[in-house]
């Protein structure tokens, strides 16, 4: 999968319009995959993180450099119980 760079996770096409973040629902970690580490300083150097961003509509995955552009990012919608 070839990342791309985004100056932020709505610029990247895949959060549909109305997604909100929840406010306290972020988790940020380092990244612990050497050869995506290795793709995204390709891309970027410097210090990036793993983020999971919780929303009203479902989840945001995606790696964030310390610039604060994006890269990877992936929406999954939240599964609907009946």
């Amino acid at each position: 999968m070839p990342l791309n760079l985004y100056p932020d996770i709505y610029a990247s096409g895949a959060v549909p319009q109305g997604w909100t973040p929840v406010k306290g629902g972020t988790i940020k970690y380092p990244v612990r995959n050497r050869a995506l580490l290795r793709e995204l300083r390709r891309l970027r150097p410097g210090r990036w993180k793993k983020v999971i961003k919780q929303g009203n509509s479902g989840e945001v995955h995606y790696f964030e450099h310390k610039s604060g552009t994006v890269a990877g990012v992936k929406f999954l919608p939240r599964a609907v119980t009946s």
